[in-house]
Order: structure tokens, then C-alpha cells, then sequence
């Protein structure tokens, strides 16, 4: 991504907008990112304090599965896809490392 000033700069993997950067074909409106922020479901009561953030891991697991009421524009891009994986397993192994770093 380029700056203001014309220099370019790095965008770290686990960012908001990264897969609709990366990916301008499979995203094309910038809404299918991943956050770190995003609750399961609304719950009314939290049950023994239990965790209820998705993890990268469950948003990946959602991505790639096959709907029959949704485009499979992502299964069907072929090698796009085989790199999307790659980069979903880089940014997975990217946010253990950081919970490796400061734990």
C-alpha cells in the first residue's frame, strides 16, 4: 500500500482490510475480512466465561466451505484459491507466534 508521501509500506497480515488488499478479485467490495473483534452470535448470558470471539482459524474453516446458497467464486478460482490457503495458514501461524511473543 502506498502512503501519502509515495512511499510504500508494509501491511501486516492479521489487519482488517489485508485479504481485500491482497485479493481484489475474490473481495471485491472490501466486506469478507477477517477481524479479531467479531463476536460468535449474540448471547444473553456468558456461560462460565467462556470465549466469544472468532478465531482466524473458524473464520478460514467458514471460507472455504461449500454452500449451495452462496457463490463459490473463492472454491472455483483455482490456483487464486491454493494461494489464499497458503496465506490463510501464514496469517494463522502469524497470530501463534504473536500469542508465543507476548505470552
Amino acid at each position: 500500500m502506498e502512503t501519502q508521501s509515495g512511499l510504500l509500506q508494509k501491511i501486516d497480515e492479521l489487519y482488517t482490510s489485508y485479504l481485500g488488499f491482497q485479493y481484489p478479485l475474490l473481495f471485491p467490495y472490501g466486506k469478507d475480512d477477517y477481524r479479531h473483534d467479531v463476536s460468535h452470535r449474540a448471547t444473553s448470558s456468558s456461560k462460565g466465561g467462556k470465549r466469544n470471539r472468532l478465531k482466524i482459524r473458524e473464520w478460514l474453516s467458514f471460507r472455504i466451505q461449500s454452500r449451495s446458497n452462496e457463490a463459490q467464486t473463492l472454491l472455483r478460482s483455482r490456483r487464486l484459491f491454493q494461494k489464499f490457503l497458503a496465506n490463510g495458514y501464514t496469517m494463522l501461524e502469524s497470530k501463534r507466534l504473536s500469542f508465543i511473543r507476548k505470552n
